[in-house]
């Protein structure tokens, strides 16, 4: 982790280059820098964590011991896993399968909520990548309150934002949103006390996102960004609105409670 104070602006800046798939900034403002180089350390120890816990290709986590036991009999797990998977099953509800974390075999899995176990069934398996983010923000939320920091930015690879407060010479965090097509700033959003998550087709990141109904990549080239007080509830519906149809949208948005919302095409 790199990490700098600025005495005059009082701005701490921490910098970790390689945290679930992305590089993460962190930018605190505050008077007393070992505290909050120390939070610092804290959060990418946590992060770290979290990481395991919801990465499907890490041999020694817990979802990649769901994944390869739960095909053969029901599999239990620890809280904090199972409050994940009902959560992207509620999600999996109100987007109309366009946010899938089985990438269109949902019907295949078995919860059994008074055991807190689930069974997949054929060759089901859950992928959390399209959260992963937004899980972190949630914690590194409540770290900062638990810290009285009243005023932070923290920036996953450009694409999910946890703004705190806001700017010190302005009244919110003035963050920029990329076109999908000349890759110029399109928008700036206008971030206080809320998240933002951006996901889309980019002429440098083109065709990354599988529309689980179809099982194929979306190759529109959009950008979708979503501006809410819960950095998951972003993080899920830009996904979904990615794969949705446009007759679709609006209903699955009416059905989060979010600040604002963008489609670039």
């Amino acid at each position: 982790m790199y990490t700098n104070y600025y005495p005059s602006s009082q701005l701490f800046h921490a910098s970790v280059p390689l945290l679930m798939g992305t590089r993460l900034d962190v930018l605190l403002f505050g008077e007393a820098p070992a505290a909050l180089e120390s939070l610092c350390r804290r959060m990418e120890t946590d992060l770290r964590r979290m990481e395991r816990l919801l990465n499907r290709f890490d041999t020694e986590g817990a979802l990649y011991r769901v994944n390869r036991d739960a095909v053969i009999y029901p599999v239990g797990m620890a809280e904090e896993l199972w409050m994940v998977l009902q959560d992207c099953r509620r999600y999996f509800e109100w987007t109309d399968g366009c946010f899938d974390i089985t990438r269109g075999c949902f019907d295949r899995v078995e919860f059994d909520d008074a055991n807190r176990t689930v069974f997949l069934k054929g060759r089901a398996g859950f992928d959390l990548g399209g959260c992963g983010k937004g899980y972190a923000l949630r914690h590194i939320r409540q770290l900062l309150d638990a810290e009285a920091i009243t005023r932070a930015l923290i920036n996953f690879g450009d694409s999910s934002i946890l703004a705190a407060g806001t700017h010190p010479h302005g009244d919110y965090w003035p963050v920029g949103i990329e076109h999908p097509r000349t890759g110029e700033p399109a928008e700036v959003m206008h971030l206080r006390d809320c998240s933002l998550s951006v996901s889309g087709n980019r002429p440098a990141q083109p065709a990354h996102i599988i529309n689980p109904k179809t099982g194929v990549y979306v190759t529109d080239r959009k950008i979708v960004a979503v501006v809410a007080e819960d950095p998951v509830d972003a993080e899920a519906l830009t996904t979904a609105l990615m794969v949705a149809t446009p007759d679709k949208v609006k209903k699955i948005v009416n059905q989060f409670n979010i600040i604002e919302y963008r489609i670039y095409e």
